[in-house]
């Protein structure tokens, strides 16, 4: 205890002086037990990821790193899928990190409990997506979903990019038993992505209005060209909008061909540019008047944030995601149902709208999903898993202080504040004096029974 005693007595903030005049040694030791002390090394987290290429997990994952790294957290990434090492090195970078995040709740969640477990290390698994929405549209089995919620039930801590996504996973919890559900929403927390991306500088200027039936309306559509995506409505959305209306479509997928071969029309009268996977910047998305989502089912898309970063509006279909995202700040974007005509009467409804009013909407949306809180929210559930291994060791540590303290023999007439075991509890009941009490014991009853605590 010497080391930490001179520690606290060479520390600042004022704590010296409240050292020095404690009244013991043994009190000195157990203040500079409880003083922080600084560590010996950044913070390290390792991040297991399967996530390659662009989308919107992968920029997550960016600015979740590039956020910690900023506030001194040491971030290791570790694929699980391809390249990865073996497990006596998975055991090894787990051993030397402090928490251990899954980048989504499928392969790195299974990677990252099973590690966490075998090197004793907190766990956070990050839940993207709605998780019940996910199983149907994949057929999941109820073996697959019973070893899921195993996997949930182990980790230490569930992130959801959105109420949406927390509320499916909590209906998914909820499935084995009510027990369940209720304790995961004990460990679950919501961190909602940020509208951020680079070269948009958190600036946005004011969109120009119509000033000719003639002039070009650029519509875009950022995102992965398959099923639960629903690009194929995009086409009569187009084909009940004026002519001067043109989409943007970049991105690639399975329904590549489909979208070519329906919209040949459309790609005749040059009304619809199919630009295939390429890099987005703020460029991309200032070209466009709006950017429009028509997606069965989202956690939170980063195509509708980043739009709002360069400070374009999204129109989208009425799914919980978007109406957590916009249903407060700009409900005329949102389409009344998932028809390609009600999705056309919101993109109407949102060119419609007044500028001024369009860009209080888009700036309200950028103060709530500032880049600043998200970092904020994900450092502080990293210490929060960190604090959580560290209070078993403090625990540990009051139990040698309340032993030693056990061991000190009580001042004369006063009261005995030292911790009672069971032995001693049933002694003082069945000697007939109050727990605690040093007080001289007074002359026994002749007909009292012999204590056989008292003679062992």
């Amino acid at each position: 205890l010497r080391p930490l005693l001179h520690h606290a007595l060479q520390s600042g903030h004022g704590l010296a002086d409240r050292v020095q005049n404690l009244p013991d040694r043994a009190n000195r030791a157990r203040c500079a037990l409880s003083l922080p002390m600084p560590m010996s090394s950044p913070r390290q987290v390792l991040l297991l990821t399967e996530e390659s290429g662009v989308g919107g997990v992968q920029t997550t994952l960016h600015w979740l790193e590039s956020g910690l790294a900023a506030r001194g957290w040491q971030v290791t990434r570790l694929p699980v899928r391809r390249g990865r090492p073996s497990l006596w090195a998975c055991w090894q970078a787990a051993r030397r990190a402090q928490v251990l995040v899954a980048s989504n709740n499928f392969r790195p969640a299974y990677a990252a409990v099973a590690l966490a477990r075998l090197a004793r290390r907190p766990s956070v698994v990050w839940v993207h997506g709605p998780l019940h929405e996910v199983l149907q549209q994949a057929g999941a089995s109820r073996l697959k979903t019973a070893w899921l919620r195993m996997v949930y039930q182990m980790a230490s801590q569930l992130v959801c990019a959105s109420q949406t996504s927390c509320d499916s996973l909590v209906r998914v919890m909820t499935g084995g038993s009510p027990n369940a559900g209720r304790a995961t929403q004990s460990r679950t927390s919501v961190i909602r992505n940020p509208a951020v991306l680079p070269g948009a500088g958190g600036v946005s200027t004011p969109m120009p209005a119509v000033t000719s039936a003639t002039e070009v309306i650029a519509l875009g559509f950022v995102g992965r060209l398959s099923s639960e995506k629903q690009p194929l409505q995009l086409l009569p959305m187009l084909r009940l909008l004026p002519a001067v209306c043109q989409l943007h479509v970049v991105g690639d997928g399975e329904l590549m061909g489909a979208m070519r071969s329906a919209g040949q029309d459309l790609l005749a009268q040059g009304r619809l540019h199919l630009h295939g996977q390429q890099t987005v910047s703020a460029q991309t998305y200032w070209a466009w008047r709006a950017t429009v989502l028509c997606s069965r089912y989202e956690g939170y898309p980063m195509t509708a944030l980043e739009s709002l970063a360069c400070g374009v509006p999204c129109v989208s279909t009425p799914i919980p995601a978007m109406q957590e995202m916009l249903g407060a700040q700009a409900p005329l974007w949102l389409a009344h149902d998932e028809s390609p005509a009600a999705l056309a009467e919101a993109v109407q409804r949102c060119l419609a709208q007044a500028p001024a009013d369009r860009q209080a909407a888009i700036d309200h949306l950028q103060q709530q999903h500032r880049l600043e809180t998200f970092v904020q929210a994900c450092a502080k559930c990293s210490r929060v898993c960190c604090r959580g291994e560290v209070r078993g060791q403090g625990k540990a540590m009051v139990r040698c202080q309340r032993t030693h303290r056990a061991k000190t023999p009580p001042q004369e007439g006063g009261l005995d504040h030292r911790p009672l075991c069971a032995w001693r509890t049933l002694l003082f009941a069945r000697a007939g004096r109050l727990p605690g009490a040093h007080r001289a014991p007074g002359p026994r009853r002749a007909d009292a029974h012999p204590s056989p605590y008292r003679a062992r």
